[in-house]
Formats: C-alpha cells, structure tokens, sequence
C-alpha cells in the first residue's frame, strides 16, 4: 500500500514558492505603510531621545507626535525620571534635564542619554523661580510672588495671573499643581495665610489651566497651612504634612471634589523630623528623629485606608558620609534595592536584607540646583507661549 504523502519534489517547490512569498513581503513592506495609530504607538514605546531623533527623521513622524491621540499613549508608558533644574532669576532661561532612572545601578550611573530643555520665562519678581512641584509631566514653578507651569519638552510655559486681593505685609501664599481625572483638566491650588492681630486666617483658591480667567476663591481650608514642608503630588492630589499645636496630620487636596481632606499618620511616628513620599504608586512617611538612632518608613499601602500604615524599612544610623537626612525612596529596583534621594542632590540605594545604605555616585546630578521626580511627556499646555 503506498503511503498518502507528496512527492518529495512537490513539497519542494511548495517550500520555495511560499519562502519567495516570505521574502517579497518583507523587501517590500516599510513602516511608512503601517496605519497612523500602529505607528504612533510604535513611537510612544522609544526613549525620550529616541523619539526627538524620529521627528527629525520625516514629517509623518512629527506630525503623529504633535497629534493629541500621541500624549495618551506616550504618558502611561513614560519612564520615571529624575528632573534636574537650574534656578533662574528676571527672565534667565531655566533649564530641566531629564534622567531616566533604570532598573538597575549599573545603568543608573553611566552617564546616560539625558537630554537638556530650556524655557524662556519671563519672571518679574526679584526671587529666583524653584520648582513646586511636577504633574503628568508638567512642572510648576514659584517665585512666592508669581507662579508658572511649564512643559519642558514641548518648551511651552503659562503664567497664571495675578490675585485680585492685594497681599498684606503678613501675607504668604504656597501653590501646588494637580490633575482632575474625572475632567481631563489640570488645576492649581493657591494657599494664602493673613495674620491679622495674632490670627491666622487662611484661605484657598484655584486655577483651571485652559477654563479659568481668573482665580476662584473656594473659602477657608479649614486645614493648617502648608509651610515649610513641600507638597507630593499622589492620585492627582497634592499631599503635604503639618499641623497646629504641635500634632502633625497627613493633608491633601481633592482636585476633583476641589476640597481639603487629612488623614492620621501612623501612630508611632515622632511628632517631628517627618517627610512625605511617593514610592510604587504608595504614599509613605518618614521619621528621621535622631533620638531613636533609626530612620523608619512607613508605607500606606491602600490609599485612604488608614489601617494599611505599614512599617516598611528600618535604616540604622549612623548614615553613609554625605548622606545626612531626608531620604526620600523613589523606586523599588530590579534586584529589591530601593532607590532613595539624600537631601536635594544626593542618591542613595537601601538593601532590605542586609539594612545596608550606600550613596550612589550619579554623574551630573550634583551640578544642578535641584532635583524632583517626574515624568516626561508630550502633553500639550493650555494658553500657553
């Protein structure tokens, strides 16, 4: 009986008729006949300098990044960064330079691909512009006096305007920017402080960047006000830590609801030498008292539920040399190492097991003013020049 199979010359030549058709599609298919939205996507997986070389490339690709469907796609997958900044004062450009912070510290400290930005902003108050904060890629910055936000990779910038109530001699005011989910849109939160015969009286105000022409006065906080402490932006919310009558509670602004909340911080923290974060898409606190010989970190685990505080790291003093207070964790790396900034300049990493803290020698970091964590993105600024 013969056996149901082709011949062998007819498997062949099936074999090299279906290789031709291989090898014709291959030779002739070129990314500029992929539709739109495969490639946009393809272009929102580069690095941030990859992407600056695909614009120069051709038109498509320049045009497909400046296309709000790109912002979208780029954002979620948008790399943590270290953004490094230069202090300006009258109009001297700022310059941000951004730091894609690895996985792992062999990465880290090479002398990366980062790329410098500048924007030109044109400050008429006698302080030199600081960094507020940074949001979904957007940064706000303050002279005490004025306040802007910026977007260094699109070198766009907006000056909000001015408050129609004219401050007193004790008068300050503290901003923080933030992002509304729900309505697409990003708002900046103005604390004021008035002392009038020994009382305080606070208030806040808000911006809506792109809806808003002025300030809208939303009333008394009804919370302490944000002073020295600076602000974590956390869910789209700004979250900062103080209090009154030496009790300390955890802060926050809903840029949704545009109302004031505060939670309770765990209670074994000190009621000082305490420091807000974001580490792993969780909020933590930590208490650098110097008369424990321990730095702790508390985590809080499910956000708004105040029973998730969780004692995450203990750090033994004394610490590493140059590494003195304020560590802030960034991200849990590859090998369970956790990425810390020391102080404004300084980066550290902690090994869980062995409760070993090490500085880590950044090029470039310690050359700039000061240092936030963000994103970069391409997303566009309303009103902005």
């Amino acid at each position: 009986m013969e056996a149901a199979t082709d011949p062998p010359r007819s498997r062949h030549r099936r074999f090299c008729k279906r290789r031709k058709e291989i090898q014709d599609l291959t030779t002739t298919a070129t990314i500029s006949e992929l539709p739109s939205h495969i490639t946009s996507d393809i272009l929102s997986r580069l690095p941030l300098k990859s992407i600056f070389i695909c614009k120069k490339v051709c038109s498509s690709f320049r045009n497909l990044t400046l296309d709000p469907y790109f912002p979208q796609l780029q954002l979620p997958r948008s790399p943590l960064c270290l953004i490094l900044y230069h202090r300006s004062l009258r109009g001297i450009r700022v310059y941000f330079r951004f730091l894609p912070l690895h996985d792992s510290l062999v990465d880290l400290c090479r002398r990366g691909a980062t790329m410098k930005f500048e924007t030109q902003i044109e400050s008429s108050g006698t302080r030199r512009l600081t960094v507020v904060n940074s949001c979904n890629g957007l940064i706000c910055l303050s002279d005490n006096s004025n306040v802007y936000v910026c977007n260094p990779i699109t070198r766009q910038h907006f000056r909000l305007p001015e408050s129609q109530n004219k401050p007193s001699r004790c008068y300050c005011s503290r901003y923080a920017l933030g992002y509304s989910r729900s309505a697409d849109l990003f708002k900046v939160v103005k604390f004021t402080a008035n002392w009038v015969k020994r009382h305080c009286e606070r208030h806040y105000s808000i911006y809506t960047l792109g809806v808003d022409d002025e300030w809208r006065n939303l009333g008394d906080a009804g919370l302490p006000f944000p002073r020295a402490r600076p602000f974590v932006f956390f869910n789209g919310a700004p979250h900062w830590i103080d209090g009154e009558n030496s009790m300390l509670m955890l802060c926050y602004f809903d840029m949704e609801k545009e109302q004031c909340g505060n939670l309770p911080l765990p209670s074994q923290c000190s009621d000082y030498c305490l420091n807000l974060g974001a580490v792993d898409n969780c909020l933590y606190v930590g208490d650098e008292s110097a008369s424990s010989g321990l730095v702790k970190i508390w985590v809080m685990k499910d956000c708004g539920n105040i029973g998730s505080w969780t004692l995450k790291w203990i750090i033994r003093r004394p610490l590493p040399s140059g590494v003195y207070w304020n560590l802030n964790p960034i991200k849990t790396l590859e090998d369970g190492k956790v990425l810390m900034m020391a102080g404004e300049s300084n980066l550290a990493s902690y090994n869980p097991v062995s409760g070993v803290l090490k500085k880590i020698r950044c090029p470039g970091v310690k050359d700039w003013s000061g240092v936030v964590v963000g994103l970069p993105s391409f997303l566009p600024l309303p009103g902005a020049v």
